[in-house]
């Protein structure tokens, strides 16, 4: 195969065909904070209302970021508000879209989609059934770089995938959300959800899911170190941590190259392709930068509501479907081989 001489230009919408949405928020947490700070830096979407049931913690955020309205009960039937974004912790989530979809609203809920993908299944269907949008806020997937990937990889220049290899792992203290089995804690259903996702992503549907857990001081799952074996003969090796930080890189190697990405690989940044003759290499990069390109899926949100749809190109629903129902067997495989269990 001939190597190429430069790389694809990512895909950009024209602004006139982005309609500005009025968005309500809804859980003034971290994440909340980062998007709306996106969102409004660099769109022209409008945050009009933010909802929690502390009503006193709603009116401080919305006075810090300038939002109208600020709510301590349900905004989701609110006739001022366009379209929601649910930031809480991932338990949450499926009654909070639920209610969304049942108002008739566009909901973009933050990654995971649900906690299951029993869960998940069951809100895709309610979506459905209301002609409701709706889709997981994997921002990952609507930065440019991976524009530019998903054609690198659809143009074949790397041949044949045989392997992904992915990391993620961060630090937490024992205080930390991801600590408490109530709110969804563990690394999988937070760090995890990027390994996953490109896994899925690019190989599609594992045919054999292997995994191995340590567990944290706390119960939940500390680290987990996952194999997904393909029938064609590919293979996913995966990370995901909460007990150290890793370096959080990813690579994809085809039988004609390879693409290297380095930490974090799911932010904005660059990403480097090779041939096997390792001299021959082209860079693709971008401006560095924490969570600005939250704002990218909220503007493709956007465009697709004045495209009249119900679901997104990029992010479709069965791509949320897949990852979580391929996490639920990573999650199985490694509480069934935890490397703190006593042995037989």
């Amino acid at each position: 195969m001939r190597f190429p001489v430069s790389l694809p230009e990512p895909d950009c919408l024209a602004p006139s065909a982005i309609p500005a949405l009025r968005w309500g928020v809804i859980g003034p947490g971290w994440i909340a904070e980062r998007f709306v700070q996106s969102v409004q830096r660099f769109t022209n979407q409008k945050i009009m209302g933010i909802e929690s049931r502390d009503g006193a913690r709603a009116a401080a955020f919305a006075r810090r970021f300038d939002i109208p309205h600020s709510f301590d009960g349900a905004m989701s039937a609110d006739p001022r508000i366009d379209a929601l974004y649910i930031a809480t912790p991932h338990p949450f989530h499926f009654e909070m879209a639920r209610r969304a979809i049942e108002a008739g609203k566009p909901v973009l809920v933050e990654k995971p989609l649900c906690v299951s993908a029993a869960e998940a299944r069951e809100l895709v269907e309610l979506a459905r059934a209301r002609h409701v949008f709706l889709m997981e806020a994997y921002w990952t997937d609507f930065l440019p770089k991976f524009s530019v990937l998903r054609k690198v990889l659809a143009e074949g220049l790397i041949g044949e995938i045989v392997t992904v290899m992915a990391d993620h792992g961060e630090f937490f203290p024992p205080e930390h959300r991801i600590m408490r089995a109530d709110l969804g804690g563990g690394p999988m259903l937070d760090l995890g959800t990027y390994v996953i996702g490109l896994a899925t992503g690019i190989l599609g549907r594992p045919d054999q899911v292997m995994a191995h857990s340590t567990r944290a001081e706390s119960g939940v799952d500390g680290q987990t170190g996952m194999l997904f074996q393909y029938r064609g003969g590919a293979q996913a090796v995966l990370h995901t941590s909460l007990l150290s930080h890793t370096p959080c890189g990813a690579v994809i190697a085809g039988r004609e190259g390879m693409i290297t990405l380095a930490g974090k690989f799911y932010t904005p940044g660059p990403f480097v392709l090779s041939a096997n003759d390792p001299s021959r290499t082209l860079t693709f990069d971008e401006p560095r930068s924490a969570y600005d390109g939250l704002h990218f899926q909220v503007e493709h949100m956007a465009w697709c509501l004045g495209q009249g749809m119900t679901q997104s190109p990029i992010r479709p629903l069965s791509a949320s479907l897949l990852a979580l129902e391929t996490m639920d067997r990573a999650r199985a495989a490694g509480h069934a081989t935890r490397a703190d269990a006593p042995f037989a």
